[in-house]
């Protein structure tokens, strides 16, 4: 039987060290620090960790069972788009087939794009309204876990916001895009952490 207590908590864990992940080991072995996460593709060194780190979130999800068929809906739709992401990466230059499946590059980005908005957007619907439902008269720590819940996914969709500004210049910082994706990916592990009461004396009712 599937511990689901730990599978959030390896699930949150994954996807914070993953930005954390690629860029040391970009930098460990001489190459440049990361534009984005998925560039980190196609570098020798780390696509292995970005592979079997975002796989293994895929997976992880698919199997996740929560505690209704909406819950297990949104969860399997958001391992598929985690996979998606993983299996078709974005567009690079100097290349005209790209990924598992060897796609046209433009084909390939278009897919990863589309996996990845729906991934952090069904992870950050997820944290606003699935993990915040409850009881009518919820507990201290329930309200407390709420506010983080609520934190973390309005910190996601604030995420793809600055995403989009960052893709037009509107935000014009050093590697703008690994930035706000490695913000996105903290929010969405705190969420999934403080859903498995990592912190039982500060989150976890009284039984």
């Amino acid at each position: 039987m599937i511990n689901t207590k730990r599978l959030r908590v390896v699930v949150g864990c994954l996807g914070m060290l993953l930005p954390i992940i690629v860029a040391v080991m970009s930098l460990a072995y001489g190459f440049k620090f990361p534009d984005s996460i998925s560039e980190t593709y196609f570098v020798d060194t780390c696509i292995a960790p970005f592979m079997i780190i975002l796989g293994a979130a895929g997976v992880l999800l698919l199997t996740y069972q929560g505690y209704t068929v909406v819950d297990d809906i949104l969860n399997t739709s958001a391992g598929i788009c985690g996979l998606g992401v993983c299996l078709f990466p974005c567009a690079v230059s100097g290349r005209t087939l790209i990924g598992t499946f060897q796609l046209p590059v433009d084909t390939s980005n278009t897919i990863h794009t589309i996996a990845a908005v729906g991934f952090f957007g069904i992870l950050a619907y997820n944290s606003l309204f699935q993990f915040t439902k409850g009881s009518d008269n919820p507990t201290p720590n329930k309200k407390k876990r709420n506010v983080i819940f609520r934190v973390c996914g309005i910190g996601m969709f604030a995420s793809f916001i600055a995403l989009a500004l960052a893709q037009f210049g509107v935000i014009n910082i050093p590697h703008a895009t690994w930035v706000i994706e490695t913000v996105a990916l903290f929010f969405f592990g705190i969420s999934w952490l403080t859903k498995a009461d990592c912190i039982p004396f500060l989150f976890a009712d009284k039984k």
